[in-house]
């Protein structure tokens, strides 16, 4: 069994559990818009490049171009690590794009999962982020359709690559609904970003609520966004 843990970038969270991610696994980070969910991407593909490791960014709704100038913004310069091939981001739009003039055209999930692992395999990525993950897998209203689509990604990024894997979806539905939250029980760990409005202030917050083989507290712990840290966990008072 791998217990070797992979450091997430953000300051204050790898303590929280127990030392990072569980290597060779996929992380689930919701939130709505507004949340921090791409910077956080960032850190975590930042933190891995800076330890010498590859990294592949695939990206849905935001052009690779505009990524570089997002962490320029924050004082992160990820453009040289293109330049070096140490990064790869990827644009996913083309195989959304493919389909929207046909209602029945859908998207061959296994050929976008097969793609993406070769995409993997040939950087020897140590670091996945898809961001968001939604569109490669809720094809279709059938919950199953959406499992075993989610199921494929999860399985071909963990045994065909064995990168570490981040995977982002905007904030879970209603948990009360039979559709809600398909991808988080396939995935090692569930991490939550949300605002909320505490007496006269309003704060961002991060909630753990699933890291497999992890004692983790169910609280939700308060932070900024600072350049050039980025996301910095608040310690509780």
């Amino acid at each position: 069994m791998n217990s070797r843990r992979v450091a997430t970038g953000i300051p204050g969270l790898d303590p929280l559990i127990e030392g990072g991610f569980p290597a060779g696994k996929s992380y689930l980070l919701t939130g709505a818009a507004g949340t921090g969910k791409s910077i956080f991407c960032m850190q975590f593909v930042l933190k891995g490049l800076g330890d010498g490791e590859k990294a592949v960014y695939v990206s849905v709704d935001v052009k690779p171009n505009t990524i570089l100038e997002h962490a320029a913004a924050l004082g992160w310069d990820l453009a040289k690590y293109v330049k070096t091939k140490q990064l790869l981001i990827l644009d996913a739009s083309a195989y959304f794009l493919a389909r929207a003039g046909s209602r029945d055209k859908e998207l061959d999930v296994q050929k976008t999962v097969t793609d993406l692992g070769a995409y993997v395999k040939n950087m020897e990525a140590a670091r996945v982020v898809i961001d968001p993950a939604g569109p490669f897998i809720m094809q279709g209203d059938s919950a199953t359709r959406a499992q075993e689509n989610m199921r494929m990604l999860v399985h071909a990024l963990e045994e065909d690559v064995n990168s570490t894997n981040l995977l982002t979806s905007y904030a879970l539905a209603d948990p009360g609904s039979t559709a809600s939250g398909i991808e988080e029980y396939l995935v090692e760990g569930v991490l939550a970003l949300a605002i909320s409005r505490t007496q006269d202030r309003i704060v961002r917050t991060l909630a753990i609520r699933k890291m497999r083989g992890t004692a983790i507290d169910l609280t939700e712990y308060p932070f900024t966004i600072k350049k050039p840290k980025g996301l910095v966990l608040s310690p509780l008072l």
